[in-house]
């Protein structure tokens, strides 16, 4: 199971709200059955809000709607209308919640989530909200105080203890963070978000055989993943076992062509083995994919002065520099070839 964390945290960029249409007292101020600028099956929902103005799902139901629309300027208004035909439903306020989070409105989106919670203290769903919100605005005192009345709630609860754990990761609480991904697996038999993020953690650690064991965990839930395939290659070649990591490397390739730090690492290990040609070969492929990337210059400049062709080295060290002044590296083969001067 993969969470939607990428999606969350990619909607904290959304501008604010588009309100044109609303009277400001939280109803949609003329009937959304014939507008084309959302979908029919939205405009099926306001065909039957027209016939039953006050049947809350009927706004629940098209506020879901317009939310994976984008169009948050009018779920907003249908969760507002649900809300106040049943004020009891704390549903709806979560909901209301997540739409204002979307439409990038945060503090909206906090007073929307408490209300939720207050509404019905025991709601697993709303207590998880309020939670997860904490995480992504980054209170993790408070959202550690949360997640703890969650899992009280609902000791089971997987995404739960996954973004538990993220947020004791990003908090420096490697051995909660881990203790958290861990349980999160035990509870689904398998979970790809928390066996690469064990794989990362441990490689941090230098533990790498065991982010070697979580990475191929990893793959295993989805072996379509470059990424997964790449991070096991770097493990590897961390370890030592250059054949695995060339392996895996290439894996990483079959499946995303445009991987360009798959080419550079494949190339680093031509390189280590003084088939330079080749390595070169691997960076040139990584630089069409990424032209600004400074590190591929170094390495082919350095490829062509181990081969002693020393005008296509200048050439390369060159042009890192161009893209990053400071590279030392690039300076120090330069002053190796003669081309400048040493500071020193």
């Amino acid at each position: 199971m993969k969470f939607a964390l990428h999606f969350w945290i990619g909607i904290l960029a959304i501008i604010g709200i588009f309100t044109t249409g609303c009277d400001g007292l939280g109803v949609q101020s003329k009937s959304l059955a014939n507008d084309t600028t959302i979908s029919l099956e939205a405009r099926e929902w306001s065909k039957k809000i027209d016939q039953s103005p006050d049947i809350a799902e009927y706004y629940i139901q098209r506020a879901a709607v317009l939310n994976n629309e984008k169009r948050y300027d009018l779920a907003i208004l249908d969760f507002q209308q649900a809300i106040k035909l049943e004020p009891d439903n704390s549903a709806s306020y979560y909901k209301l919640g997540d739409a204002y989070f979307a439409a990038n409105q945060t503090t909206k989106a906090l007073e929307q989530y408490k209300l939720a919670e207050n509404t019905n203290p025991n709601d697993v769903e709303a207590v998880f909200k309020h939670a997860q919100f904490l995480y992504f605005v980054r209170q993790f005192d408070k959202g550690k105080i949360k997640f703890g009345k969650l899992l009280n709630l609902d000791p089971e609860h997987a995404e739960g203890h996954f973004y538990n754990a993220m947020l004791h990761k990003e908090d420096g609480d490697t051995a909660q963070a881990i203790y958290f991904f861990r349980k999160t697996i035990e509870l689904l038999g398998a979970d790809y978000n928390s066996s690469m993020q064990l794989g990362s953690i441990y490689e941090t650690l230098n533990e790498i055989d065991k982010s070697i064991q979580f990475y191929q965990q990893a793959i295993n839930t989805d072996p379509k993943s470059d990424e997964a395939y790449y991070a096991i290659g770097l493990a590897y070649q961390k370890r030592g076992d250059k054949s695995l990591a060339k392996k895996n490397y290439q894996k990483a390739i079959d499946l995303n062509s445009q991987h360009f730090l798959a080419y550079y690492n494949a190339g680093n290990m031509l390189a280590s083995e003084g088939d330079y040609t080749s390595a070169i070969d691997h960076f040139e492929i990584c630089l069409r994919l990424k032209e600004d990337f400074a590190k591929a210059y170094n390495r082919i400049g350095q490829c062509f002065e181990l081969l002693k062709v020393n005008d296509k080295a200048i050439e390369n060290y060159l042009r890192c520099l161009e893209i990053d002044p400071n590279f030392a590296l690039a300076k120090e083969g330069l002053v190796r070839l003669g081309k400048i001067e040493s500071a020193n």
